[in-house]
């Protein structure tokens, strides 16, 4: 799968196990760092502001964009023309994040990495060969809410036999068709926590057959190692932690637009505010 993103040069670390789905339905993990994430200021060495022109116009409007009416959400930024020696500054400046996206379906292919200023989101995409790239400023990247269950299913239709060993899959796959097709949204997520039911393999094939694996996957680092990835039916999330040991500790079910875990929050926005104005003082 990752060669179809070989093109979208966004600096980025989406690799190791889970980080990109398996064909045959069994959702993985990728390994994380064990100690939590903070905030460190991207290391820009021997580098002045006046040989990036490009790239400071880049930054100031990512710098309006967290300063406007949080209504306005998301603004996106579009820079695929600036020079090659603007793009790796302005990818230098923003650094890496905690929450990277995948998002494969309908001709589209985006690589997407917030960076280190949480609520701003590098995207990188290829839309039918024609590379682009681009920064968001919100609260989750708008094609995760425009695209991700366009094409989902509206439910789910169970066999009349069961296979052998199923225990609370139909079950299961009869509460989460029916939740999804009338949630709304501003409704509250609607959780499953596969944790605390008991779930034979055979349970757990047929919750992977029938869901499967939708077009976008979040791989997050920061105060757990959290994969999450969409299904192919309508506003169903498969949400998985992991402990520093990549030991399995929740996975759940969710009906909802997206997971809060991969959203970032007002409080995030603010703290942004600041952030770009001390990495922009430290530089100057």
């Amino acid at each position: 799968m990752m060669s179809q993103y070989k093109d979208l040069s966004i600096p980025v670390s989406v690799i190791g196990p889970g980080s990109q789905p398996d064909e045959g339905g069994v959702l993985e993990y990728m390994s994380m760092p064990n100690d939590m994430s903070i905030f460190n200021a991207p290391v820009l060495m021997d580098y002045s502001l006046e040989n990036y022109p490009h790239a400071v116009e880049v930054i100031d409007k990512v710098s309006k964009a967290l300063h406007a009416d949080t209504q306005a959400f998301p603004i996106t930024i579009d820079f695929s023309t600036i020079p090659e020696a603007d793009l790796d500054f302005l990818n230098k400046f923003l650094g890496e994040g905690e929450v990277s996206v995948l998002f494969n379906q309908d001709k589209i292919q985006c690589r997407i990495q917030e960076t280190v200023l949480a609520g701003v989101w590098r995207i990188a995409s290829n839309e039918s060969g024609k590379i682009s790239h681009a920064i968001e400023v919100g609260y989750t990247p708008s094609i995760v809410i425009q695209k991700t269950f366009k094409n989902a299913n509206q439910s789910i239709q169970l066999p009349e036999t069961m296979p052998e060993g199923v225990i609370n899959a139909p079950s299961l796959l009869t509460e989460l068709s029916e939740k999804s097709s009338s949630w709304q949204a501003g409704d509250e997520a609607h959780i499953v926590n596969l944790t605390l039911l008991p779930q034979s393999p055979q349970d757990l094939d047929m919750l992977g057959e029938y869901l499967q694996e939708g077009p976008t996957i979040f791989l997050s680092r920061g105060y757990g190692s959290c994969r999450v990835s969409s299904t192919k039916l309508k506003n169903t999330w498969w949400v998985q932690y992991f402990n520093s040991e990549d030991k399995l500790i929740l996975n759940t079910l969710e009906i909802s637009d997206v997971p809060i875990v991969t959203q970032a929050s007002q409080e995030d926005i603010i703290d942004s505010q600041e952030r770009i104005q001390e990495m922009l003082e430290s530089i100057q």
